[in-house]
């Protein structure tokens, strides 16, 4: 939201659109997926070039919309690993992991709140402008939809998830913005020139030719054993045994994996 806040919508998705390229290296090292096919190799690598001449042409952001755009992806590409990987060891259906989520979230929002002084405004009934908080039917309507269509979105993204690799979900979702750029061209003013508009329909473009990546022979995700597979074990192991992770190839990892690879193909 400060991105938005800071940049037109364009902005925000250009940098977004970089986001399968990073992803496609955590499903290599992480997650046990082989790398992209030359054909999504070719699609990141024009995702990435359209991004970088929306840069290069937008004269409506700044270094501090930038800059909350690389926070952006760093939160995005631990939150989408995390999820997956997540989704892989404990089977829930969508409706139960859309409300574990929000349920997650709300001590996370209220540190936001205080942390940005709208609570303050809250308890004052005052808007963050300072004006007295008026109910109006449009101001309640518009937030009935945002509640009914976030949850919506958070259903459909969890099926999403549990069906695609990370990499996968995040060029569809790059993808998926194409309709909040027409929508952006009707209702608001703040957005990007002509040239601008242009590179990211380029962005959505190439990130429709992307494929996944399949599973290398004989992984089910994440997993300790093959996590990192162009380093030696050895300095696996110290990685993980530097944030708390037990050694690869323990009895509970074993556990893991076959617990993974049976509730795979149950799913199959």
């Amino acid at each position: 939201m400060w991105v938005m806040k800071e940049a037109p919508l364009e902005t925000f998705i250009a940098f977004k659109s970089t986001t399968p390229i990073c992803f496609s290296l955590i499903d290599y090292v992480f997650l046990g997926r082989a790398l992209p096919r030359v054909k999504s190799i070719m699609s990141m690598v024009g995702i990435t070039i359209g991004a970088i001449y929306y840069v290069h042409g937008d004269v409506l952001s700044n270094a501090a919309s930038y800059g909350l755009c690389g926070v952006f992806i760093i939160f995005a590409c631990l939150e989408g690993s995390i999820a997956k990987d997540t989704i892989n060891r404990y089977k829930m259906n969508s409706w139960s992991r859309t409300f574990l989520m929000n349920l997650i979230s709300i001590p996370i929002s209220f540190c936001l709140a205080l942390f940005t002084g709208e609570l303050s405004h809250a308890v004052k009934f005052e808007d963050v402008h300072g004006d007295v908080l008026e109910f109006t039917n449009r101001a309640v309507l518009a937030l009935t939809c945002s509640c009914v269509f976030g949850v919506g979105m958070g259903v459909f993204t969890m099926l999403i998830r549990d069906a695609l690799s990370a990499t996968s979900v995040s060029v569809v979702a790059t993808c998926n913005k194409f309709l909040s750029e027409i929508v952006n061209y009707f209702i608001w003013n703040n957005h990007a020139s002509l040239d601008g508009a242009g590179a990211v329909f380029f962005i959505i473009f190439c990130g429709a030719f992307y494929e996944q990546s399949p599973l290398r022979k004989g992984e089910v995700g994440f997993s300790k054993k093959s996590a990192c597979p162009c380093l030696p074990r050895h300095v696996v192991n110290a990685m993980f045994n530097l944030v708390g992770l037990a050694t690869v190839g323990t009895g509970d990892d074993v556990i893991h994996e076959r617990d993974l690879e049976v509730a795979n193909k149950n799913a199959n």
